[in-house]
């Protein structure tokens, strides 16, 4: 232990006279405290003599302690009965605070162990022997799972979550009464879609994967704008190909509409409603909740970091959109690229449940579809699908058939193939494309109906 001042004696002499004074008040700070959480040694062997007289269903009182203490040989170091009745005397009169004493000393406990990391790291930049790169990944690293420990797991009777489950769908029975909407998750505007897919709750990873140019990002896009514009939920961008000012041109593109190659290469020629719409649209974005990082080739320390910051800026996320998953780096050495790919998936879906928010991430497919007469993809088609198809919870294909075929009966048509839908159903959904104005938009239902007859697409 590092010598430091960050500890509380009189706190820590509280929580032990209430626990030693209140009969079975263990129970409420099980969960929460341990050895470590004491400074004082000899505050340490009380707390333990009273976690192991609990253990063997003996009360813990000022006595019974004192005498476990004696027998392991303890009596000395922890300061005897004297001291006990020390703790017992100077601790205040009420011992109702002990979860307010408790969670304090957790309090503490990080804080010392921030002190400690930090004292680690200064020696390690002092030291000139580590790069830049891995002081700083060391550094998040070390913050992180500090971050991440707060707190157990919590054991909760199937009767109390089953409870819990009827409220919510009373809740949103009543919302539909009132004509409201009750969307605890996300949704991504395309209304065929959003059919199959529900609502992608918080704590969901969802894989988007297609070849090149069926537009992918775009579908990124139109998911975060939908998220953040019209469900006005904070959504993170992490561009790891494309910079922040092509991000927001497309966005700008789409919710004017705008014509995107007329605004990049030629804004002269720009007809004058798109280019008002160009312009509202870039005031339009200004109050929408929505953070871009365009660092090339993100690190899970890089991604971690934005949705901290996110989350103290915001709140909570909605959507943490990732433009893709095979240019994500890592310092970490992989026997194979499967395994590499297993934990990107891994920890993502793990930062989806620790934030509370849906994950989108972007993913290439193997080129092996190409050389199939129907290049619809399956899952198989997945690179180094394994890992993918067991984290994630929604895995959506594009498919645009006007891409392999020129005369295709489906022109202007994209496919959004449910691969898998942990939540809800599989199968296609249709929209129309119109990539030039960075958009995937609804079809009429007549329009679907009409694509059903022509066989679904297949």
């Amino acid at each position: 232990m590092i010598n430091t001042t960050i500890h509380n004696l009189q706190i820590e002499q509280a929580v032990l006279a209430a626990l030693m004074t209140v009969s079975n008040s263990y129970a409420q700070v099980e969960s929460l405290l341990t050895e470590d959480d004491f400074h004082a040694t000899r505050h340490k062997l009380i707390f333990k003599a009273v976690v192991d007289l609990d253990s063997k269903n003996s009360p813990y009182d000022a006595v019974l302690v004192h005498q476990w203490l004696e027998m392991h040989g303890y009596a000395e170091t922890s300061g005897g009965e004297q001291y006990i009745m020390q703790v017992l005397g100077d601790a205040p009169s009420s011992f109702y605070n002990l979860i307010s004493y408790a969670e304090k000393l957790k309090d503490f406990t990080t804080c010392r162990k921030v002190e400690s990391e930090a004292q680690k790291i200064i020696l390690n930049a002092r030291s000139l022997t580590v790069s830049r790169g891995d002081l700083v990944l060391n550094a998040q690293t070390a913050f992180s799972e500090i971050n991440t420990e707060q707190g157990t797991e919590s054991l909760f009777h199937i009767h109390e979550a089953a409870a819990n489950t009827f409220t919510e769908m009373h809740h949103k029975m009543e919302a539909m009464v009132a004509g409201k909407t009750m969307i605890k998750g996300i949704q991504t505007g395309i209304y065929d879609l959003d059919q199959k897919l529900g609502d992608v709750e918080p704590g969901c990873l969802m894989v988007i994967a297609a070849r090149p140019a069926m537009g992918k990002t775009t579908m990124l896009q139109v998911i975060a704008s939908n998220v953040a514009i019209f469900q006005q939920k904070p959504v993170l961008i992490m561009s790891g190909e494309m910079p922040k000012e092509q991000i927001a041109m497309r966005m700008c593109c789409a919710a004017g509409p705008a014509d995107i190659s007329k605004v990049r290469n030629a804004p002269h020629t720009l007809p004058s409603e798109e280019f008002t719409a160009y312009t509202n649209a870039v005031a339009l974005l200004k109050n929408v909740p929505m953070q871009i990082n365009d660092t090339s080739r993100p690190s899970i320390a890089n991604i971690r970091e934005s949705m901290r910051k996110m989350k103290h800026q915001y709140g909570s996320i909605g959507a943490v959109c990732i433009d893709y998953l095979q240019i994500m780096k890592t310092t970490k050495a992989f026997a194979r690229e499967d395994l590499k790919i297993a934990y990107f998936t891994g920890e993502l879906k793990a930062m989806a449940k620790e934030f509370d928010c849906v994950v989108i991430l972007l993913s290439q497919l193997n080129r092996e579809l190409e050389k199939r007469p129907n290049k619809r993809p399956v899952m198989s088609d997945l690179r180094e699908s394994g890992a993918i198809e067991q984290d994630a919870d929604q895995i959506l294909f594009l498919y645009r058939d006007e891409i392999y075929n020129k005369e295709s009966k489906y022109q202007g048509i994209a496919e959004a193939i449910l691969g898998k839908n942990r939540h809800g159903e599989i199968g296609t959904s249709y929209m129309h494309s119109q990539l030039n104005y960075c958009q995937f938009s609804n079809l009429d239902g007549q329009a679907i109906e009409q694509i059903h007859s022509l066989g679904g697409g297949v």
